[in-house]
């Protein structure tokens, strides 16, 4: 396969389910998902000198991702997020605020890194500090050219603004956003989320993205591109176990095709199911193999589908 660069920018942290600690953060998930996908998957972010900080690089190297993009801080506590989960599973999520990935800087490797990279995944919420946030703009500005910048909006309470999101999107080649987060940015920017489809292609429209995610939690995905392509991806019928990090895979396996310049409706079908297979597991970073998605794509026959979106499948 052509491997590629990829830098995953933000947040490595905890996150504190009911069953115990798991390692997480959108970022690590999706770093995570692409080395699984064969690519040179590179985690930037920074640590706390403590416990959690040290599981951490354990959890990285088990893993298969490199450590060289960490950074380490004794005045910071690693990342840790209280999550809960509601009677129908989907989690609640309390970001503690104060933490090492506040804390990236810019340095001599990812000076040198960052000229190689493919790819540069990033989020909200590692921006809302201005020394993480000042480092991931710089990176931005001095990637290759050819680099697709991806921007995952994850949307956390108390961890955003409208300056920090319209930067963002200014930067952005691909946007990826959850139908709830979709009314929030449709209020910074006085769109309509009641159609979701004229939304997107707004979105592609005004912000020249490449293309859209949007994500429909179990119900599948609308994706969008600048030549005006709307796909509707039902979503995949699988018993959940743990949401928890689905969507960051749903990225990942979308944006690993999308760098094999597969058609958006493939790109589409292959974030959904792994997504699906994710949402089976307990945490964010169990092992799905190529062979199990490919098999799973090939033999999955039940979908949910989202009767706004139903007239889009093709008969």
């Amino acid at each position: 396969m052509n491997q590629k660069t990829i830098l995953s920018f933000g947040e490595i942290l905890w996150d504190l389910l009911p069953e115990g600690a798991v390692i997480g953060g959108a970022p690590c998930n999706f770093a995570f998902r692409m080395h699984n996908a064969g690519h040179r998957s590179i985690m930037v972010s920074s640590l706390g000198s403590d416990t959690y900080g040290t599981k951490a690089q354990k959890e990285l190297i088990r893993l298969g991702l490199p450590l060289e993009g960490l950074q380490f801080v004794s005045q910071f506590p690693t990342g840790t997020v209280e999550v809960s989960l509601d009677a129908d599973r989907n989690p609640n999520y309390y970001i503690v605020p104060g933490v090492a990935y506040d804390q990236i800087e810019l340095n001599p490797y990812l000076e040198k890194i960052v000229r190689q990279a493919d790819v540069i995944y990033f989020g909200t919420l590692a921006q809302r500090s201005t020394r993480s946030r000042d480092t991931l703009h710089w990176l931005l500005h001095h990637s290759p050219p050819c680099a697709v910048k991806v921007y995952d909006v994850n949307l956390r309470k108390n961890c955003y603004n409208k300056q920090t999101i319209q930067e963002s999107l200014l930067q952005a080649d691909i946007l990826k956003l959850s139908d709830e987060e979709t009314d929030e940015v449709a209020n910074f920017f006085g769109l309509d989320n009641k159609d979701l489809i004229k939304m997107g292609r707004h979105l592609v429209s005004q912000w020249d993205l490449r293309c859209c995610l949007i994500t429909l939690g179990s119900k599948g995905a609308l994706a969008f591109d600048e030549d005006g392509e709307t796909i509707y991806q039902p979503g995949f019928k699988v018993e959940l176990k743990e949401p928890v990090g689905a969507g960051d895979a749903c990225t990942a396996g979308f944006i690993d095709h999308y760098l094999k310049e597969d058609l958006l409706k493939k790109c589409c079908q292959v974030g959904c199911g792994l997504g699906a297979l994710v949402a089976t597991q307990s945490g964010a970073t169990e092992l799905v193999s190529m062979e199990t998605l490919e098999r799973f794509l090939n033999t999955c026959s039940e979908f949910q589908i989202d009767a706004r979106f139903k007239h889009l499948i093709p008969s």
